[in-house]
């Protein structure tokens, strides 16, 4: 399997009011490949929605390299930079993001229509993406029509819209009750392992984290093996 993703040496501080700086990542280290799966948990506060943006390359380390698929993306221009993320990162939060204004549909397809797909090509991926997910039949539906599990479907049919190397998903279930979260991670990990993607997730589902391929956590600006 090859590598997508790899940080080197990642750190990031934050200057405080009072001049100080808070360290919150120490030269973090991290690879996945293809179909895997790596949940990551830590204390609130301890980084891990840093950590998430930064790989994602909406947030620049103070140090270290990011590499996608063995290049190295620290030097890219805003622009490149922007065309990587549209390209190559798909997101799903704890709140879906919807476009309310829009459909279903349409909500899944944007991410090809931003990316200049003919809308004939756009919409008949996005719905081969929904039936998937098991919501072609709500693709004329409103975002305020759907319940929590299918707000979640469709955010997981946009993420895998512009089919990227890699799904950050931070806290996808935690509004979820048991019943469905099952369901929307067994959707998840499936759709990763058996698209050849990876998947990057902060989680304190501990159910969840326990089915990924590594199981870290993020503590005192590190990561560790296991739950500590």
């Amino acid at each position: 399997m090859s590598e997508l993703l790899r940080l080197e040496g990642i750190t990031k501080s934050y200057r405080m009011p009072d001049g100080s700086s808070l360290d919150i990542l120490s030269g973090i280290d991290l690879s996945l490949r293809e179909g895997e799966v790596v949940s990551i948990a830590g204390r609130s506060g301890s980084g891990k929605s840093t950590l998430l943006s930064i790989a994602a390359l909406l947030l620049a380390p103070d140090e270290g390299r990011i590499l996608y698929e063995g290049r190295d993306v620290s030097g890219l221009s805003a622009k490149e930079m922007q065309s990587l993320r549209s390209r190559s990162v798909g997101f799903v939060f704890q709140s879906s993001l919807l476009l309310e204004d829009f459909t279903v549909l349409e909500n899944a397809a944007m991410p090809l229509l931003i990316q200049g797909m003919k809308p004939r090509e756009a919409y008949s991926e996005a719905e081969r993406l929904l039936d998937k997910v098991g919501l072609l039949d709500r693709r004329d539906y409103r975002p305020r029509l759907l319940s929590g599990g299918e707000r979640q479907r469709a955010a997981i049919a946009r993420a895998l819209a512009p089919s990227p190397l890699v799904i950050f998903a931070d806290e996808p279930t935690g509004s979820l009750d048991e019943r469905t979260a099952a369901s929307i991670e067994a959707l998840m990990l499936d759709t990763v392992r058996s698209e050849g993607r990876c998947m990057l997730t902060v989680t304190h589902n501990r159910d969840f984290a326990a089915k990924a391929d590594r199981m870290l956590t993020l503590s005192e600006g590190r990561l560790l093996d296991g739950n500590v």
